[in-house]
């Protein structure tokens, strides 16, 4: 009991010790459990998130502060906190997950996060394994995964999204679009984006909506099916080309030049629906293109 005691008292002195060993604006958890706190923010503040494995959920909200509920599941994990400046609101706000001891071999280092940030914030979030969600945030935002899926909603900002294996959902985006993943699949739902890139190696992309006037949107894959679903009204010119595919369109398009007919049969298209306000261009090498209506 003595001894027992003893070592209470020693890591009690190490612990003060070490906090008064932290820089300003910094601070650490470790342990597992669950940890709520509250940053207070600028308008328009950057945060940023990096993990090794878990599940992250961010949503903008009307408040002027960052909150922030994250859970450790492993003794071996720390998650530090840096805040600049270290007074008052912040402009930066930084967690990052990382393993306290290399040699334990913790198979699960997991955290997983619930943040509220302002709708103004800016969002750079690395998370390796583990589901990723984001929505109402407006400042640009910043998604790198290996194998998690990634879904984003209602983002008015320049968006980067990029997954090895995960798929990657864009729900309603008003910004600028990149989505990128080599296995994934791309799902686009209502965009409002004059500018949307897709691409994906082995993975689907399905779009769904309207196109912007003067909206540019490019969609390519390599043996993967790409499917378009727009309403009738939809006013685009489209350059469609599959190398081994086929090519699936239920829209009278007209064909643009004498040149650029629909030759060879069923591989490329190069035409105008409506107007042709939009550009629309889409390739797979050896997957089916799919051009219907909503």
């Amino acid at each position: 009991m003595l001894r027992l005691k003893g070592s209470r008292v020693n890591t009690g002195v190490w612990a003060v010790g070490a906090l008064l060993l932290i820089p300003a604006g910094l601070l650490m958890a470790q342990g597992t459990g669950r940890t709520e706190k509250d940053i207070a923010t600028t308008t328009a503040p950057r945060v940023s998130i990096s993990n090794l494995a878990g599940n992250i959920q961010v949503r903008g909200w009307d408040r002027l502060s960052v909150h922030i509920i994250y859970t450790i599941a492993s003794p071996q994990v720390a998650v530090d906190t840096v805040q600049i400046p270290s007074r008052g609101p912040a402009d930066k706000v930084h967690f990052r997950s990382y393993l306290v001891d290399r040699s334990g071999g913790d198979s699960s280092p997991v955290v997983d996060y619930i943040v509220q940030v302002p709708m103004g914030a800016s969002l750079e979030i690395h998370d390796p394994q583990g589901t990723v969600q984001v929505n109402s945030v407006k400042g640009d935002t910043s998604v790198d995964s290996l194998g998690g899926n990634i879904s984003v909603a209602d983002s008015s900002g320049h968006l980067l999204v990029r997954s090895v294996g995960g798929n990657i959902e864009v729900i309603r985006p008003s910004g600028r679009v990149e989505a990128y993943s080599i296995n994934g699949d791309l799902h686009f739902v209502n965009p409002s984006s004059t500018r949307l890139r897709g691409t994906t190696t082995a993975g689907k992309i399905v779009y769904e909506g309207d196109f912007e006037s003067g909206g540019d949107y490019v969609l390519s894959d390599y043996s993967g099916d790409i499917t378009i679903l727009c309403p009738p009204s939809a006013s685009f010119e489209l350059d469609a080309k599959t190398v081994r595919g086929k090519l699936d369109n239920q829209f009278p398009l007209v064909p643009r030049g004498a040149s650029r007919s629909f030759l060879p049969p069923g591989n490329s298209i190069f035409g105008t629906q409506g107007s042709g306000q939009a550009t629309l261009e889409v390739t797979s090498f050896s997957g089916t293109i799919h051009i219907r209506r909503q």
